[in-house]
């Protein structure tokens, strides 16, 4: 369990009141909840899993191998098609993005199996890494013991995307590439409000002039534009390009499922701007976020600089290599991504989303 100035930073979800710890739990004094506390993870999920049978068990494999050989060990035993996106350096370049320093608390949402937890760790002071999924959550947690950082402190929450936290805790928010599913949890709220609800949290647990850097995949990236299959949308041709009425009936009628919601440009900066932040920058990741080679400024003379140098798109996908004919001014608006790097500057606006009940409100600050 944390340390008490880290265990300080834990807050209830629903009302933002510190916690007080009772043997393996975490109570609100206020509501009367309680979160248990299992090998050291606070444990905040309002739901049940949503994981199947195969992949829970092929989790719980994951963690016994790894508590007995190593957590590289158990990565190529049990998962050894994941390796190189787990481990692949090249996927931290954003990191060089970001404003953290030896002084710096960081949160992470999302951290997955660790991918890029243990390399904000090398950085900061502090790494809270929130995690919805209970056997990566334990996955993390190991592999940065094992990798010798005492300075990451695990949770498994966020499935209602509320945030444990107290409020002004952190200097900066790491959320790279999870916005985008983080609605399809949440069963009182759709996905949007659902996302608007996180933006604001975290938004409320970020200090004054705090960072939030947020990369997401694009609802207009050039790919989804030209018909290529979402997998946000079951493979859907066009997928979250299409309006949104159109793209929900095309759903019921084929029976599929909406698994994550993409947006704009322009929606996304509107919606960070209503939740509070101001935009500092925002990047072209080429060819992509998952394996970036590089984050350009997406200002119109430095993705023109880039789209000059042809050998630097040499072997890369039709839609990647169709990026270097988009006018420089319209590269950040079909871009496979979006990368904003978005300052703390006021309140959020508004209502943070509609309130199912009193005891699950965000409430505002």
């Amino acid at each position: 369990m944390p340390d008490s100035e880290e265990q300080a930073c834990y807050a209830c979800p629903d009302t933002h009141e510190p916690l007080v710890r009772e043997v393996s739990q975490l109570v609100c004094q206020r509501t009367g909840r309680r979160f248990s506390i299992v090998g050291g993870i606070p444990y905040f999920l309002r739901y049940d899993p949503v994981e199947d049978a195969e992949s829970i068990d092929r989790l719980r494999s994951l963690n016994e191998t790894a508590r007995k050989e190593g957590w590289r060990v158990a990565l190529e035993r049990n998962w050894p098609d994941v390796v190189g996106y787990v481990t692949d350096k090249g996927r931290l370049a954003f990191i060089d993005l970001l404003p953290v320093s030896e002084e710096s608390r960081v949160l992470e949402i999302g951290a997955g199996l660790g991918q890029h937890t243990v390399a904000l760790a090398q950085q900061a002071r502090v790494v809270h890494a929130l995690e919805v999924v209970p056997g990566q959550a334990e996955f993390v947690a190991q592999r940065c013991v094992q990798s010798g950082f005492k300075n990451v402190f695990v949770a498994c929450g966020g499935d209602d995307c509320c945030l444990p936290y107290a409020d002004g805790c952190f200097d900066l928010v790491v959320a790279n590439l999870v916005f985008e599913w983080c609605g399809t949890r949440e069963r009182r709220l759709r996905p949007m409000e659902a996302q608007q609800r996180l933006l604001h949290e975290i938004r409320r647990v970020l200090k004054s002039e705090g960072v939030l850097f947020l990369a997401t995949k694009n609802r207009y990236a050039i790919r989804y534009v030209l018909g290529g299959r979402d997998e946000h949308m079951n493979g859907m041709r066009f997928g979250n390009a299409l309006p949104r009425w159109m793209g929900s009936l095309c759903a019921r009628r084929q029976r599929r499922q909406t698994r994550g919601m993409l947006h704009s440009y322009g929606a996304l900066q509107k919606s960070l701007s209503l939740s509070g932040f101001g935009m500092s920058r925002s990047y072209w990741a080429i060819p992509d976020m998952r394996y970036p080679k590089l984050y350009v400024p997406a200002d119109p003379p430095s993705i023109q600089k880039v789209q000059d140098n042809k050998e630097f798109f040499k072997g890369e996908s039709r839609s990647v290599q169709l990026m270097r004919l988009v006018p420089a001014r319209l590269v950040k608006f079909v871009a496979p991504g979006l990368v904003f790097l978005a300052r703390a500057t006021g309140g959020p606006k508004g209502s943070c989303t509609a309130k199912p009940s009193r005891s699950h409100a965000c409430t505002q600050t």
